[in-house]
């Protein structure tokens, strides 16, 4: 079955890890609570005890992260951050990163952090993925990433360890995406849906 490695809302039949606010913890079968960098405060007020609650009954935590460009500060967006890492750690839940213009940053804050990561949304260079990659992010592209050239190329050289796609907030079936995909790969869509079911699970089984 296709996995979608990120989504707002479900699409098709296909396994999907839906982000979602506490309140909505129950409605989907795997979930990822999100506490993004655009909804922060501007001001230090902890995490809330019913985020911590929903996040025992919740598949993985994000979306978190940082974004340079909008929200709260960078600094109060790294504090937060740090907070919410310090939970997943807790709860052993797989975290899902949201990052805009902030990747070094990022890369600090999560080293030595042991559940699995995930940078979703991702349509840049080759360089960063390979970046990513190194830091042990599993990396989620968005539907139109491989429209680069040089990423296909280089993904269809590396390989797809660590790697998925997502439909984000898109109206576009993971089924078309990967069968999009596979196409760009030059591959069977069936070998592309294997491949990135088992990272899928690999993200979420963080062990």
């Amino acid at each position: 079955m296709a996995a979608d490695f990120h989504t707002h809302r479900p699409k098709s039949e296909a396994a999907a890890l839906v982000s979602v606010p506490p309140e909505q913890v129950a409605a989907y079968p795997c979930v990822s609570l999100e506490c993004h960098p655009w909804s922060l405060p501007g001001t230090d007020g902890g995490i809330p005890t019913e985020f911590e609650a929903a996040l025992a009954g919740a598949a993985a935590l994000g979306e978190i992260g940082l974004d340079r460009h909008r929200g709260p500060s960078l600094e109060m967006q790294r504090r937060y951050l740090d907070r919410l890492l310090e939970l997943a750690e807790r709860y052993q839940k797989p975290a899902v990163f949201h990052c805009v213009h902030a990747v070094p940053e990022l890369l600090a804050a999560t080293r030595g952090f042991r559940p699995h990561k995930l940078f979703h949304g991702f349509r840049g260079r080759p360089e960063l993925l390979t970046e990513l990659l190194r830091h042990d992010f599993f990396v989620s592209f968005m539907p139109d990433a491989l429209e680069r050239p040089d990423l296909a190329a280089f993904v269809k050289r590396r390989g797809l360890r660590r790697l998925g796609f997502e439909t984000d907030d898109t109206a576009e079936t993971i089924e078309c995406v990967l069968a999009r995909a596979a196409r760009q790969l030059e591959l069977e869509p069936e070998q592309l849906i294997r491949a990135t079911d088992d990272n899928f699970r690999e993200f979420l089984n963080h062990g």
